[in-house]
Parts: C-alpha cells; structure tokens; sequence
C-alpha cells in the first residue's frame, strides 16, 4: 500500500492513467488537430520517472507523482502533457544523441516553454500559480533571446555561445516540466521515429497551416501555427468546432472530491478485494447543455444570410441524439445595444423561430453589449453550464478585451478585415469558405 495516498500500488496506477487521460482530453478539446499526437504516446508506469516523460513512442509516468500534482495543481499537469507533446512534434528525442545533454536538454525547454507562454496565455487549462522569481527569469530570458520565436537548435547554439543571465540549475527548475532521461535511455529506431512523427506533423499542420517534415528541433515559426486552436478557416472547421462541444456525454475527468481512498483501501483489504467506493472516471456533464448564439444585426446580416447560418448551425446541432431535449440556446439580437432575445428550449421552438425570424437593429456595431448580458445572466444564475458562445457577424466592432472562460467564436459571413481585430482568444471561421 502506497503509504502517502492510502491507496494500493495497482489503484494509483489506475488513478494515475485516469488523470492522464483528462489532461489528454482537455489538450484535445483545445487543439483537436493534434489528435494524432495525441495518440502517438502510449502510457506506461515507470516508477522512477519524475511525473512524465516520453521517449517518442510511449508516455512514461509515475502514478504517485502524477496524482500528488494534479491534486496540487489541475493546470500543471495539463501544461506538463502539452509540453511533453511538443517535445515529440519537435523531434526533440532525436536530436538527444546528437547534443551536449544539459544544453539540449535546456534548449528544447526553453522553446517549448516559450511557445506555450506565447500562445497559451489566455488559456486558464495550462496556467499555473508562478511566483515573481519565476516572471523575472522569464522576462529576462526573453530580453536575452529576443522576441522571435526561436527553435531548440537556435537556442542550443546560443547557449553555448553567450553567458547565460541565470545559472543552467536555475534555468532547468523553471523550464523543465518533464523527465528527458527516456530520450537516452531507450533504444528507439531514430529514422523510424522521425518518419512517425514527420507524419504526424504533416497531419497537424495540414489543419493549423503549419508545414511537417523538418529536422530535428530545427523550426520554431510554423510552432505558433500547430498551437493556433483552429485557424480561420471553412466550413468544415466550422463544424468540427461545434461538434466538439454538441457530444453529450459525460467527461473523462477525476472527480477527487468524490473518492475517498480511506473507504476505498478499507473495503479491498477486508471483503476480498470489493472497493466500498469506487473513484469516479467521469463526471455528469452535458458539454453543451447552454449555448448562446449572438447575430450581428448590422450591414449585411439580412434575413435570408442569418436564417442560412442558423440552418447550417440547426443541421450540426441535430446530429446529435437527443441534443434539444437537454439544453437551451439563447438566440441574441445585437447592433450597438441588445435589440431581440430568443431562448428556445427544443426542437420545435428553434424550427419556429427560423421560420418566422425578422432582423431587428440595423445600427453600428458593438460586441461588448452580448457579453455584458451573458455576465448578467450568469450571476442571476439562469446561465449555470455556459460552454460557448458563437457571434455570427458582418464586420468590424468593438470587442471586449478580457478573455472569456468560455470558448467563444466569431463566425464572419465573408472575410474582411475586421478579422484581424478579433481577439487572440476567441475562434474566427468564415462561411464564405469552401
């Protein structure tokens, strides 16, 4: 029996996998186009890893680290599975045995780290408490290195070139966040790991418009566009967006409040091996259970435009079984000001409201109105489970400047240059695609 958690060695193995699994998911749910990355890790327990590492083939873990820092942290473990991820798209197990260890080693932490602060940071799922020693190092390093994206060779050649500002000890405590040994240890085919993960960046790349295929931790720019959540493209992108949120079901995520180890250690000991409470793998959540769907009812956002994208959103929604009889969609009317709000609570209220919708406002446009009412709603509690919300528009606006803790996506009728104003947290699609 594991005699910091209480547990038996096979159950925190299995906790352990279960963690990983929701960080796996909360990973994909973010950036869906590494799905193949994504399944490109096997788990397997090694004990002697220090919580998470990965030799390119198999995603080594220690089940008592692992739970003792999801329990400290959910976020950390989250960033850990991401960087560890990046580690493989960059081939940065290779290049292991054709570098000096510690600055290779430090190197590819550092790019990862620095790729993930550049686009992940409006992301609650991978932040983690950071102490002020820790942005101080970071903004120094930054200074240091400059503000361009840099791969792991650029800043494997500077570290051996220029004095660093902090000792490499200092460094490595607060870039690493996996165990590199697995990149020496194992006896992997070097080509034949190349040409799996060449391809799977061919796949990812295919659908964040970066390019696979280069060597070993040798490009950095097109990292900025594996971890674009979705780029603004078409339709299809536009589909899968709202699929990933439209699946009810319940979702693979540890629910520790509900498990108590004592009872559940108690019960195997005692009545032949019969838990007397079971941890949970998943928790009751419909992922979309509260969607808001706001329309731009200014410009060129005419009757027959709003009521094709709706059909559009209709036709997605309605795949789903049962999708209507367990949730409720507000439908908001906005120019400048809040003009219509419709909710609609099955599937007869939204083919009657599609029918019959009329477009009111036709004034200057401004986001913010949506967003302030969607707040109010939430502390009156009659908005509980919000996941999404998607604003269907025509143009430029006024946009609110704090990210939200809920995916949002603006979705243009055409592209314009209003595009390029959305914020660096939300999702932009056009339905003028093809």
């Amino acid at each position: 029996m594991d005699t910091t958690t209480g547990i038996s060695p096979s159950s925190v193995e299995a906790l352990a996998l279960r963690i990983l699994g929701g960080c796996r998911g909360v990973v994909y749910r973010q950036y869906p186009h590494l799905d193949a990355a994504l399944a490109g890790l096997v788990p397997e327990c090694a004990k002697e890893t220090e919580i998470v590492g990965t030799d390119g083939l198999r995603l080594f873990f220690s089940g008592q680290k692992v739970l003792a820092d999801y329990a400290a942290c959910p976020q950390r473990m989250h960033r850990r599975y991401l960087h560890l991820l990046l580690h493989g798209l960059y081939l940065h197990v290779i290049g292991a045995k054709q570098h000096e260890p510690w600055r290779w080693d430090l190197a590819c932490d550092i790019a990862v780290e620095r790729m993930i602060r550049q686009i992940c940071k409006d992301q609650a799922e991978f932040c983690s408490p950071s102490e002020e020693k820790v942005r101080q190092v970071h903004q120094a390093m930054d200074v240091w290195l400059g503000s361009s994206v840099l791969s792991a060779e650029q800043i494997y050649a500077r570290l051996g070139a220029e004095k660093l500002p902090y000792a490499p000890e200092q460094l490595f405590r607060i870039y690493t966040w996996d165990d590199h040994r697995p990149w020496r240890k194992a006896a992997v085919d070097g080509e034949g790991l190349r040409k799996k993960w060449e391809r799977i960046r061919a796949h990812s790349g295919s659908w964040a418009g970066g390019v696979g295929g280069h060597n070993a931790g040798e490009e950095a720019g097109d990292g900025i566009d594996l971890l674009k959540p979705l780029h603004p493209g078409g339709r299809y992108d536009y589909h899968r967006f709202l699929r990933q949120f439209a699946t009810l079901q319940e979702e693979q995520e540890l629910d520790l409040e509900s498990f108590d180890p004592v009872q559940y250690q108690f019960g195997m000991e005692h009545y032949g091996n019969i838990p007397l409470i079971e941890p949970l793998e998943y928790r009751e959540v419909h992922r979309l259970s509260e969607l808001v769907i706001a329309i731009d009812t200014s410009g060129s956002c005419d009757v027959e435009t709003v009521t094709q994208f709706l059909q559009e959103t209709y036709a997605i929604l309605s795949d789903q079984e049962n999708f209507f009889r367990k949730m409720k969609v507000y439908l908001i009317q906005c120019d400048c000001c809040i003009e219509q709000v419709q909710v609609i609570h099955s599937r007869e209220e939204w083919e009657k409201y599609s029918r019959s919708i009329a477009v009111h406002g036709r004034g200057g446009t401004d986001f913010t109105p949506v967003f302030r009412y969607v707040e109010e709603l939430r502390r009156k509690k009659e908005l509980s489970n919000l996941r999404a919300m998607i604003y269907f528009t025509d143009g430029d606006g006024i946009y609110p400047r704090i990210a939200q803790d809920y995916e949002t996506a603006f979705v243009f009728v055409k592209r314009t240059e209003g595009m390029r104003q959305v914020p660096k947290w939300a999702r932009v699609f056009c339905t003028a695609d093809n």
